[in-house]
């Protein structure tokens, strides 16, 4: 597979001509040289969650990297950020690694590594 062969780096949702959730991208390798996504950011403005626009915009990244055979798709959420947490647990993500002081002008400044394994990945784990 091609690196910029991956069709999205950005995806946004739109009600009635306003951007009201995005969510961003990008490709990177791992240490064993293939090919996983990194969740730079997943947003939904306040009005709008809970009407499913972050579980579209989420779905239609997995259904990307299951169709690229992408094996891992990652990002790092605030320890405190719970309702992130969850959300990210519905989709099949897993804390898998914890790093002290990831952020720099935020309180609590630790994050959490949540992976979620794609398709042979996730079988052999």
């Amino acid at each position: 597979m091609c690196v910029s062969c991956f069709p999205i780096s950005h995806l946004g949702a739109y009600y009635s001509d306003i951007c009201v959730g995005a969510i961003a991208c990008r490709l990177e390798k791992t240490d064993g040289g293939a090919v996983c996504v990194y969740i730079m950011t997943l947003g939904v403005l306040a009005p709008y969650r809970g009407l499913g626009i972050g579980s579209k915009l989420l779905n239609h990244v997995l259904d990307l990297c299951e169709k690229q055979n992408v094996p891992e798709i990652y990002l790092h959420v605030q320890t405190n950020n719970d309702d992130a947490i969850a959300f990210y647990k519905k989709f099949g993500f897993e804390i898998t690694k914890t790093i002290e002081k990831y952020y720099k002008n935020i309180t609590p400044p630790d994050c959490y590594v949540v992976t979620k394994f794609i398709g042979q990945a996730a079988t052999k784990k």
